[in-house]
């Protein structure tokens, strides 16, 4: 049997690296979004969120908007989100915005699949 990750979700096989950060300011990514078949959207840390209020966390990639709402995350505030790399723009910017109260102690991506073709 293949050894797995021994990064922050071994069972996921996927890290939280610093290059995969986004912050509040939009900025190109360290990954050419389009060029990546899936990118994973985690968020860690959530709260103060509802469903369908104010209180989400919108993460922008390459023009694609993920929100999140209570029911997307678990019991301790970690949301997955799923995003195709061809739907986003050429533009590579990736941001957050928190919506009224919601909070989080971190926002990163991941790529799923290898390159598109």
């Amino acid at each position: 049997m293949a050894a797995r990750s021994s990064g922050v979700f071994p069972r996921e096989k996927f890290d939280l690296d610093e290059e995969m950060v986004v912050t509040d300011t939009p900025a190109a990514d360290a990954i050419t979004l389009t060029s990546y078949r899936t990118i994973r959207v985690v968020v860690i840390g959530a709260g103060s969120i509802d469903d369908g209020g104010t209180n989400k966390i919108d993460v922008t990639l390459g023009g694609q908007v993920v929100t999140f709402n209570a029911a997307d995350l678990d019991a301790n505030g970690v949301g997955l989100a799923h995003v195709r790399g061809t739907l986003c723009d050429a533009d590579n910017n990736v941001s957050y915005t928190l919506g009224g109260t919601a909070t989080i102690v971190g926002c990163y991506l991941d790529a799923v699949d290898n390159l598109g073709g």
